[in-house]
C-alpha cells in the first residue's frame, strides 16, 4: 500500500522524483503517496550500468505485471471502497510511469540499434486493470444502495400522508453525498462523475422497483403521496450537484411518479400525451401501476 504522506517537505519529495502532475496548488491537494514515488530515480540507476535496455525493459514488464499490477489486482476483493479507490489512484500513477519508462528506455537505447518503439505489455495490463477497479467501486456503491433501500418501509394504503421524506431516502442521500466529499474525492473528476451517475442510475431503478414488486397490490393516493415526497427529495438533491446529465438519471422515475398521480388515467393511452408527458415511463410498468 502506498507511503503516507504527512507533511508538505515530504510531499515535494515525491513530486521531484516521480512522474506525477499535480492538477491543484499545493495547498489543496489530498496527494495520496505512490509506490511509483521513486520508481524514476532507481530505473535511471539501472539504465546507467545496463548495456541493454532492452534485456532490461523484458524484466521490469515481468516484474510490473506478475508482481505489482497483480498484486494489486488481487487486493480489489476487499470489501473497503476506500481501499479500493486507493489502489485505483495507485493504478494510475503506474499506468503514467510506465509510458514514461517506455520512454527512458527507448531514450537509452542505441540510435544505431534496430527496432521500433519499446512497449511494455505493463501499461496496457494497469491501464485494464484500472476499469476493474472502477467496475469493483460501482459493485460496492450499487451494493451500498441495495442495503438502504431496502430498508425502504412504505404503507402502501396508509390512512393519512407522510409529512417528510422517508428514512431510508435522507440516509441514501446522506451516504452519496459522504462518499463524494470524502472516500472518492482524491479521484479524477471524470471517474467520480461516472461513479455517481451509475450510482443514481441504479438508485432510480431500485425505487422504481418498489411499487412495481408483485408484494404490493393496491396502492392508495397517500401511498403514492408518500413516494411522491421522497423522489422530490432525491432529485433536490441531485440539483445540489449541479449537473443536469447526471439528472437525466431520474427521468423515469419522476414521470412514472406523476402518471401515478395522474386523475385522468386515460392519458397514459394517448399518444400524443404520453409522449409528451410520459415518454419515459415503460410501456409495460405504466399499465400496472395505473392498474394498483
Amino acid at each position: 500500500m502506498p507511503m503516507p504522506i504527512h507533511k508538505p517537505d515530504e510531499y515535494d519529495k515525491v513530486v521531484n522524483v516521480s512522474w506525477y502532475t499535480p492538477e491543484k496548488p499545493r495547498e489543496e491537494l489530498r496527494y495520496p503517496g505512490s509506490d511509483a514515488g521513486s520508481l524514476s530515480r532507481r530505473l535511471t540507476t539501472l539504465l546507467q550500468f545496463s548495456l541493454c535496455p532492452t534485456i532490461l525493459a523484458d524484466s521490469l514488464d515481468e516484474l510490473l505485471c506478475n508482481k505489482v499490477c497483480q498484486s494489486l489486482v488481487d487486493r480489489l476483493s476487499t470489501q473497503y471502497l476506500g481501499q479500493i479507490v486507493q489502489i485505483l489512484i495507485n493504478l494510475e500513477h503506474f499506468e503514467i510511469a510506465c509510458e514514461e519508462l517506455e520512454q527512458l528506455l527507448l531514450a537509452a537505447r542505441s540510435s544505431a540499434s534496430a527496432g521500433g518503439p519499446i512497449v511494455l505489455k505493463a501499461t496496457e495490463q494497469f491501464r485494464g486493470s484500472k476499469k476493474t477497479a472502477e467496475k469493483r467501486i460501482f459493485e460496492l456503491v450499487n451494493s451500498k444502495i441495495d442495503d438502504l433501500i431496502g430498508t425502504a418501509e412504505y404503507d402502501w394504503n396508509a390512512s393519512t400522508p407522510e409529512r417528510e421524506p422517508s428514512n431510508y431516502m435522507q440516509t441514501l442521500t446522506r451516504y452519496l453525498s459522504n462518499i463524494m466529499n470524502t472516500v472518492l474525492l482524491g479521484l479524477p473528476t471524470e471517474i467520480k462523475e461516472l461513479i455517481y451517475f451509475d450510482a443514481l442510475s441504479h438508485a432510480a431503478t431500485m425505487i422504481l422497483s418498489l411499487p412495481l414488486s408483485p408484494e404490493v397490490k393496491s396502492i392508495n393516493p397517500h401511498g403514492v403521496s408518500a413516494l411522491a415526497k421522497d423522489v422530490q427529495y432525491l432529485t433536490e438533491f441531485v440539483d445540489t450537484l449541479r449537473n443536469p446529465i447526471l439528472k437525466e438519471n431520474l427521468d423515469e422515475l419522476q414521470q412514472t411518479v406523476s402518471l401515478m398521480q395522474v386523475e385522468n388515467s386515460d392519458e397514459f393511452y394517448d399518444v400524443a400525451t404520453r409522449n409528451k408527458k410520459y415518454g419515459r415511463v415503460d410501456a409495460m410498468n405504466g399499465p400496472v401501476l395505473l392498474e394498483k
